[in-house]
């Protein structure tokens, strides 16, 4: 990972409005990160990872794919952007030009994505030296079944909060 590190501390040289990056493999666990937080990397990378994921669910609920999430956080902008196997997230200030983030953004991901592709022999045996398992078709289809059942959960509280309403006002 000291390419990826070295990535990161080119973008932060080069563009000082720059404040942080932190990337993530596809669970929010960080692989990476440059610059300073005041979390910790963990905590940091779920709650990344969450709102990623959260807004990747809307798209799929509109049939579109999610690329890039961009917020601003009072003087902070953020741009998180998808990758294969991961999220890279950086961080700039307010004063920053989206525009260059998004390009650093889209060129480090290139860059990343090749590095993890060479590096997935050391990361399988890696897995298998920690008895860490890809979750396969079977976890998925765990998955998304209690989901469904959260989202069914979900509907009935809404539909009962709607009925109760619907009674309340006549």
């Amino acid at each position: 990972m000291s390419d990826i590190k070295a990535i990161f501390g080119d973008i932060l040289q080069r563009l000082p409005e720059v404040k942080g990056l932190i990337l993530l493999d596809i669970d929010g666990i960080p692989l990476e990160i440059g610059g300073k937080f005041d979390m910790k990397p963990e905590d940091l990378g779920a709650l990344l990872a969450a709102c990623y994921n959260s807004y990747a669910q809307v798209g799929l609920e509109l049939g579109q794919s999610l690329d890039m999430i961009i917020v601003e956080l009072g003087d902070l902008k953020l741009c998180q952007s998808g990758m294969p196997r991961g999220l890279l997230t950086i961080i700039a200030t307010k004063e920053s030009y989206l525009g260059l983030i998004r390009l650093e953004a889209k060129r480090a991901i290139e860059k990343i994505t090749r590095i993890m592709r060479d590096t997935q022999d050391i990361r399988k045996s890696l897995m298998e030296q920690h008895k860490i398992r890809i979750p396969d078709e079977q976890d998925l289809r765990q998955k998304m079944t209690r989901q469904q059942k959260v989202r069914s959960l979900q509907d009935q509280d809404i539909d009962d909060i709607l009925a109760k309403l619907r009674k309340g006002l006549k």
